[in-house]
């Protein structure tokens, strides 16, 4: 009896490590399912947020493209002071196809051609204080026409300066309104060179060719590399046009003489994706 006890007891024994094993497998199975799970899952999200942020990417890409590309065509549009409105509508018709493949809705609107003022953006509400082109090392011609009963008073008058490298002013030409007379007065870095009473209406100030007055330009920036800034653009409107040569000696121009509001949007499945208002000064500069 003792033998039979003792085989029974090494049976058990068996059976019972063999249930451990088994247990001790289907957990260790258990737990590389959970890890490639895991891992599959962590895979899947990872995926979708690299397809969600390209898409915005993507989206934020053609969004600014598309801005560019209606600038230029205003630009293109822009002839002896008008738009050519054929030219636009053309431009828009083609545009709203090419975004009707990708199921949006695309609409331009502007408003009419307006005289700009001397500000970053041509509005009044745009950026007052901005450089115009820098390292330059020759300004072939550097004209301003003045809307005069737009213009500040001495205590904010509009101001045409040339700064050196460093920053330094060396020659300015102050314009404002006293009194309802208008004057410049044409600084160096310390002293008062010249003040003209400019007259009333709209009058050129051609500064490189010393029309109406000696603009005492030339000398100070012969030989420099220097800035030309606007400050307190938002006190006077007209127009200008700016040229010259770069310490590059690439040629530059920048003419000012409108700007417009356009408004672009894109429209898909009801929802605003883009709805957008731009100033575009008129004509092409290029530096």
């Amino acid at each position: 009896m003792a033998h039979v006890k003792q085989k029974w007891q090494v049976f058990d024994m068996k059976k019972w490590n063999d249930s451990a094993q088994m247990i001790l497998i289907a957990g260790f199975a258990i737990g590389i399912g959970i890890v490639v799970l895991t891992v599959m899952l962590n895979n899947i999200i990872y995926a979708s947020n690299t397809a969600s942020e390209a898409n915005i990417e993507t989206n934020v890409f053609d969004f600014s493209n598309t801005v560019k590309v209606t600038t230029q065509a205003y630009e293109k549009a822009y002839d002896n002071g008008s738009i050519d409105n054929s030219y636009i509508s053309n431009y828009t018709s083609k545009m709203a196809m090419s975004h009707a493949i990708a199921g949006f809705i695309f609409t331009l609107d502007n408003d009419p051609l307006q005289e700009p003022y001397f500000t970053q953006n041509g509005l009044r509400s745009g950026d007052p204080d901005w450089v115009v082109v820098e390292r330059i090392n020759q300004t072939e011609r550097l004209e301003l026409v003045i809307n005069t009963s737009s213009l500040g008073d001495a205590s904010n008058c509009f101001v045409v300066e040339a700064l050196n490298q460093s920053g330094s002013m060396f020659w300015s030409a102050r314009i404002f309104n006293s009194s309802g007379t208008h004057y410049v007065n044409v600084t160096n870095s310390t002293d008062i060179l010249r003040t003209y009473d400019i007259g009333s209406g709209s009058p050129s100030l051609n500064i490189t060719n010393n029309t109406p007055i000696n603009f005492y330009f030339d000398t100070p920036t012969s030989g420099e590399q220097y800035r030309i800034r606007f400050i307190n653009g938002d006190n006077a409107s007209g127009t200008f046009t700016l040229s010259g040569n770069l310490s590059n000696g690439q040629p530059f121009e920048i003419r000012r003489y409108h700007v417009l509001n356009t408004t672009m949007s894109l429209n898909k499945n009801g929802h605003l994706e883009l709805n957008v208002t731009i100033p575009v000064t008129l004509p092409r500069g290029q530096l």
